[in-house]
């Protein structure tokens, strides 16, 4: 992990269209180094892009993007529902980011193999899916395949975690578990968490910040009681109506 500092991420005026489609419009927020911070936003408001932005797999039309000394090597994006390689293992799944793809890990000289082995099974069993290692991802159930896309996005101790609506699809018991896990190893690691969720009744008490993506554009970044005080009546009808949280302005 890069060396700890007080600077924050910084994204700057960042603007991103597709054809005819603006869809991200001179986004800017940061990102306080070691938080969990909530993005949330309708369907289409350019979450999932926003995150392939920060992470470098897309490039932005204009802005700018400081990443407050973490490489992009030290950056880890979980794609939504958790896009695992079918033809791999669950233990090389998890071993990819660790070996730049260079699987199945059998091939890796013996020293390196022992190293990958040891951090793939230490997360597996943190994940309490230690028995797991063989199988190959449909043998598995909806949330188990989660809790392996969760540990291949954090196996190698991430500075920067983010995390694209990692609970979608699953039952209220799965989702609970993938969000506890999700605040465990970020405590243990002190990853700074960027997390895409739908699913504003786990989200909501468990991080420090929230952001509100409309229409392109951040329209909130606060904490919940400031969301309360501060929100414009778009950003809390959408959350009222959409989760029912029944937040009032204060």
């Amino acid at each position: 992990m890069s060396e700890n500092n007080d600077s924050p991420i910084k994204i700057e005026n960042i603007s991103k269209s597709f054809g005819e489609l603006h869809l991200l419009k001179d986004v800017s927020f940061d990102l306080k180094k070691g938080s969990v911070v909530g993005l949330v936003g309708p369907s289409g408001s350019g979450k999932s892009v926003l995150l392939k932005l920060i992470a470098g797999v897309l490039s932005p039309d204009s802005g700018n993007i400081d990443l407050a000394g973490i490489k992009r090597s030290e950056i880890s994006l979980m794609f939504q529902e958790g896009a695992l390689f079918d033809s791999l293992s669950v233990f090389d799944n998890i071993a990819f980011p660790l070996v730049n793809g260079k699987v199945p890990t059998a091939t890796l000289p013996r020293r390196k193999q022992m190293e990958v082995s040891e951090k793939v099974m230490s997360i597996l069993a943190r994940v309490g899916l230690s028995k797991a290692a063989e199988k190959m991802p449909a043998q598995l159930s909806g949330g188990m395949r989660r809790r392996v896309s969760m540990a291949r996005a954090l196996v190698s101790h991430p500075a920067l975690v983010l995390l694209d609506d990692p609970t979608c699809g699953l039952d209220p018991v799965a989702s609970g578990v993938i969000m506890e896990l999700i605040l465990e190893l970020q405590a243990e690691q002190k990853n700074t968490v960027l997390l895409v969720s739908q699913d504003l009744r786990r989200l909501i008490p468990n991080v420090q910040e929230l952001l509100t993506l409309f229409d392109g554009r951040i329209e909130f970044k606060g904490t919940i009681d400031e969301l309360k005080q501060n929100a414009n009546e778009e950003v809390l009808h959408f959350i009222n109506c959409r989760y029912d949280l029944n937040l009032q302005v204060a």
